[in-house]
C-alpha cells in the first residue's frame, strides 16, 4: 500500500466521526435547550425519566395547593422515610408507596365501602372505590396513579438508582397524598 492509499483510507475511516464531532460541536447550545425534553435518559445509576416525572409531579402540586393538605409536621413515619432515604432511596420509594396503600386501605375499611374481598387489597380496586365515591378529588387519584407507576419503576427496573433529591420529592408527595387519605377518614 503506497502512502496516497493509506491517506485515502485514513480520511475515509475518520470522515464520519469527525464531521459528527464538528457537528455536536456546533449544535451544543441548541442541544443544551433540548435536554429537559428529553423522556428517558440512562447513563448508568441515573434515571432522568424518573427524576423529571417526580419534579413535574412535585411542581404541579406546589402550583395548586389545594390538592394536598400541608404537611403536619415530622411524623414517625416519614421520619423513618427520611432516614432510609440516605441509605437506600430506592427501599424509601417502596416504603412510602405501601405507606400509601395502607392508608388507602384504611379509609375503605373506616368507612365500610364495599370492595370484593379478592381485590381487597389490590391498589387499583381502592382507588377505583374511593375515586367511585369521590372521596378523593381527581387531583388526588391522578397523583396517586402516577406515583404508583413511579413505584413501579422502583420496584421492577432491575438497575433502578434514583437520586436522593428525586426519591425526597417522592417522599413528600407520598406523604402528601397520606395526609389526604388521612383527611378523608375524619
Amino acid at each position: 500500500m503506497d502512502i496516497l492509499t493509506f491517506i485515502t483510507k485514513l480520511i475515509e475511516f475518520t470522515a464520519w466521526p469527525i464531521a459528527t464531532v464538528g457537528l455536536v460541536a456546533m449544535l451544543r447550545t441548541e442541544i443544551k435547550s433540548l435536554l429537559p425534553h428529553v423522556k428517558k435518559l440512562k447513563a448508568g445509576p441515573v434515571e432522568a425519566e424518573f427524576e423529571r416525572e417526580v419534579k413535574e409531579l412535585e411542581a404541579t402540586t406546589k402550583a395548586r395547593p389545594q390538592i394536598l393538605p400541608p404537611p403536619e409536621g415530622l411524623t414517625p413515619e416519614r421520619h423513618m422515610l427520611l432516614q432510609l432515604v440516605q441509605l437506600n432511596p430506592r427501599s424509601a420509594i417502596l416504603e412510602a408507596w405501601r405507606g400509601i396503600e395502607e392508608s388507602a386501605v384504611r379509609v375503605v375499611q373506616d368507612k365500610a365501602l364495599y370492595v370484593p374481598e379478592r381485590e381487597s387489597h389490590s391498589p387499583l380496586a381502592v382507588i377505583r372505590v374511593l375515586n367511585k365515591e369521590n372521596i378523593l378529588s381527581a387531583e388526588e387519584v391522578s397523583l396517586y396513579h402516577e406515583l404508583r407507576t413511579l413505584r413501579n419503576h422502583a420496584a421492577h427496573i432491575q438497575d433502578f438508582s434514583p437520586t436522593t433529591d428525586a426519591a425526597l420529592s417522592y417522599i413528600e408527595l407520598a406523604s402528601g397524598l397520606r395526609r389526604a387519605l388521612k383527611a378523608a377518614t375524619e
